[in-house]
């Protein structure tokens, strides 16, 4: 009866594969027709192995081998032991209907073992879901020993210093990657962190990802856009959902040698630009920092270029708006609607505003250059400002408190 069984053992996985489609959401999921053969193709050799223990009454380590290596593939592609285990119950169920409403199967000769072959397919699927447990959690261990030693390689890389000799490194950082920093909302569990890293590899394109601190640290490959608006998107949505409370984003890393430089320019961009920021973005990029931050490496003479700068402004630079006003104007390049909108104001205030300042600075607002210097001027003062005052909530993303000048420095 096996023997005339086999060549039906293609159609009889079809079979059990719409009934894994039917009843198990995770295999429903599966649109890659790669994975959908290879879940065919190891049914098809679990009726195989089936028929071969009917003619044998032998089910030896060889025979089980392409469900045990089946199983490993399942555990590197991600899908959950309970759903893997569930297919195999509902495969045998599926497998062992069709095989006893087959024509051959009605023999009068067969009556007499039904019992005994029915025990032994219980045998069998004891054997079948022991074996491909063993061998998906093997795997999944595996996996989790080989994800540990890359998230531990790329912490070091971050923590290493200036080296002579090239670090052992995951080859992912031999490739153009961007850092970020995420940090985290408060108290959240080692699986809630972890959760935000499989988030960063999910939707943001992060090749690799570690746990520091009470924050997530990321390399992300490079947007294929240069002006690196999608990445920013990416990276905002996932703001949006939750626990992520804000992104520092790196400069470009060419290669291993400027991870660690990428991730300093996260650190420092995730602490300075809170203290600055006019839009509600809760990503901060380096690159729109990297004037501000290098300027507070040298306060004092930072703090004499904003002064000279904002000095034709007057006594008209006591009013409390001036600052935030002016910011949010050349920020928007003079659009009154956006201005108004990220102020919180009616648009007829602020073009009172802007009606006093314009004896002093109108001609800032309509040369670029100087607009430019004139925005700097009012954010590295605020900085400064800040600093001065021991700012309180300016946190490092690893959780110590700093100053934000020193923070942006280092």
């Amino acid at each position: 009866m096996a023997t005339e069984l086999v060549d039906q053992a293609d159609e009889i996985a079809s079979t059990m594969i719409r009934a894994y489609e039917a009843e198990i959401p995770a295999y429903g999921a599966i649109g890659d027709p790669a994975l959908k053969d290879d879940v065919h193709a190891v049914s098809s050799a679990l009726v195989r192995c089936w028929l071969t223990v009917m003619s044998t009454g032998e089910a030896s380590p060889a025979l089980l081998g392409p469900m045990t290596e089946g199983a490993r593939r399942r555990a590197a592609q991600g899908l959950d032991l309970h759903s893997m285990l569930r297919a195999y119950r509902v495969g045998i169920r599926v497998m062992w209907s069709e095989i006893t409403g087959s024509p051959v199967w009605r023999g009068q000769a067969l009556q007499g073992v039904m019992a005994e072959v029915a025990t032994w397919a219980l045998d069998f699927a004891d054997k079948i879901s022991t074996a491909v447990a063993a061998a998906y959690m093997d795997e999944a261990e595996q996996l989790a020993r080989e994800r540990e030693h890359r998230r531990s390689a790329l912490l070091n890389v971050i923590l290493s210093g200036p080296v002579a000799e090239p670090i052992d490194h995951p080859a992912e950082l031999d490739r153009p990657h961007r850092v970020a920093v995420a940090r985290m909302a408060p108290d959240l569990s080692l699986l809630e962190l972890e959760r935000a890293g499989q988030l960063l590899e999910e939707r943001a394109g992060a090749v690799l990802w570690t746990v520091r601190h009470r924050s997530v640290v990321a390399a992300l490959r490079p947007s294929a856009k240069p002006d690196h608006v999608e990445l920013t998107r990416k990276l905002g949505r996932l703001v949006q959902e939750g626990q992520i409370v804000a992104f520092g984003l790196g400069g470009h890393a060419e290669g291993v040698s400027e991870t660690r430089q990428s991730y300093s320019e996260a650190i420092a961009a995730l602490r300075t630009g809170p203290l600055l920021g006019i839009g509600a973005s809760p990503v901060f990029d380096y690159l729109d920092y990297a004037p501000l931050i290098a300027l507070a490496e040298r306060p004092d003479r930072a703090r004499r270029f904003a002064t000279s700068v904002l000095e034709p402004l007057g006594d008209l630079s006591r009013r409390p708006w001036l600052a935030t006003t002016l910011e949010a104007y050349l920020l928007h390049q003079g659009r009154m609607k956006q201005t108004a909108a990220d102020l919180g104001l009616h648009i007829n205030t602020v073009k009172y505003r802007l009606k006093e300042l314009r004896p002093a600075v109108d001609g800032s607002l309509t040369d670029g250059n100087r607009a430019a210097t004139l925005l700097l001027a009012i954010r590295i003062l605020r900085l400064l400002d800040a600093d001065t005052a021991g700012h309180e909530g300016v946190h490092a993303a690893d959780g110590s408190s700093t100053s934000p000048v020193r923070a942006a420095a280092s």
